[in-house]
């Protein structure tokens, strides 16, 4: 089995799918998100920090802080996320983990990822976390 990106980058898309359409443009409470989505509060935090570093949240300090996002969910594509929490070089990885895997040297996979790669990473820049929350939200009322 292989991932297209970290346990914290999943934590992070989960958390942020919890967020209320009230409070797009309002302060959050990242251990709300966290619990919502069952994912690790303490391991969040730290990811989300990384969310702060490259814009796409603003920290709140203070008694009634939190966090916000600095725009839209409809204007935050997914690849954004998946880069600032895993690195500008998120998709740069051997699919298969090996270290000397490139071009001169490629793995059995490389090639048939490499064209994988270019449509997931074309997929992920023009979805939207708002369109992340749309499907996560559409799941949780057919399965009630």
């Amino acid at each position: 089995m292989f991932k297209i990106y970290s346990k914290g980058c999943e934590y992070a898309l989960r958390a942020l799918t919890q967020i209320p359409p009230e409070l797009y443009d309002q302060n959050f409470l990242a251990k709300d998100l966290c619990k919502k989505a069952k994912v690790p509060e303490a391991s969040t935090r730290k990811i989300f920090q990384s969310l702060v570093k490259s814009g796409v949240l603003s920290a709140v300090p203070g008694p009634g802080g939190g966090y916000v996002l600095t725009r839209s969910p409809a204007k935050i594509s997914l690849l954004t996320i998946i880069k600032s929490v895993d690195g500008e070089d998120a998709f740069e990885k051997c699919i298969m983990g090996l270290p000397d895997c490139g071009q001169c040297n490629p793995c059995p996979v490389h090639n048939t990822w490499k064209k994988v790669k270019e449509s997931i990473i074309k997929e992920m820049e023009v979805k939207s976390l708002a369109q992340l929350m749309g499907s996560v939200k559409k799941s949780k009322k057919s399965k009630s």
